[in-house]
């Protein structure tokens, strides 16, 4: 018998396993916060931010958050209306995070409406900023926007895993494997004025696309032994 995947039992039920592994890596992996001095204090303080990731560290970051980030009375996210999309907001919302729909191809200005109205209520939000389709590690400017409105720092922030897969997916998605190590990595915070629009939002863009990266390239050798 062919198991067929898309069955509605499937889809109920594999948030539910997702939920129960990201909390088996609660418990059974080494955590550290790794990076610039400012960053790490704003990820640590009550303080609203928007915390900038590439999309294939957003598994990760769900857990790690819930480590370092326990300070902040809430964190928000954006997740994509498509089947994959509602699947990752399924995981983060019974992790406790607030899920609005949306991306840059449909929904997206909504949803940003959504996530500066809950950051007006001291919460924080967190973009996969390579978006919902790539090109992956090239930085749209929904999160510049956000931070604009809302006249709160971003924090650029990575992944390093010593144990796990990546998949075969436009991202290179991964997803850690318990027993291991992980840390989480910020770089130093961006801050965008309401004065930063055209050639300026451009810079800051530029900006926040270069420190993401060198984040990633730290994260692929933070655990490689010598």
């Amino acid at each position: 018998m062919k198991l067929r995947l898309d069955h509605p039992f499937w889809r109920r039920l594999a948030p539910a396993l997702a939920r129960g592994y990201v909390r088996l890596l609660l418990l059974t992996t080494r955590t550290a916060l790794w990076g610039d001095e400012a960053g790490k204090a704003l990820l640590q303080s009550e303080a609203p931010v928007v915390f900038a990731l590439w999309h294939c560290h957003l598994l990760a970051c769900l857990y790690l958050d819930k480590i370092f980030c326990r300070s902040k009375p809430a964190i928000a996210l954006m997740a994509s209306p498509s089947r994959d999309g509602e699947f990752i907001g399924e995981v983060a919302r019974g992790l406790g995070f607030l899920v609005f729909p949306g991306s840059r191809h449909k929904g997206g200005i909504q949803a940003l409406q959504h996530l500066a109205a809950c950051m007006q209520q001291g919460c924080s939000t967190a973009l996969a900023t390579d978006g919902s389709r790539g090109p992956a590690r090239v930085a749209q400017k929904g999160v510049l926007y956000l931070a604009r409105e809302t006249q709160t720092p971003i924090v650029p922030v990575a992944v390093a895993n010593s144990r796990k897969i990546t998949l075969n997916t436009w991202d290179r998605f991964e997803v850690p494997l318990p027993f291991g190590k992980s840390a989480l990595m910020a770089a130093a915070p961006l801050w965008v004025s309401p004065r930063d629009r055209g050639d300026l939002l451009e810079a800051k863009r530029q900006i926040l696309e270069s420190r993401l990266n060198r984040l990633f390239q730290c994260s692929r050798i933070l655990f490689q032994k010598p």
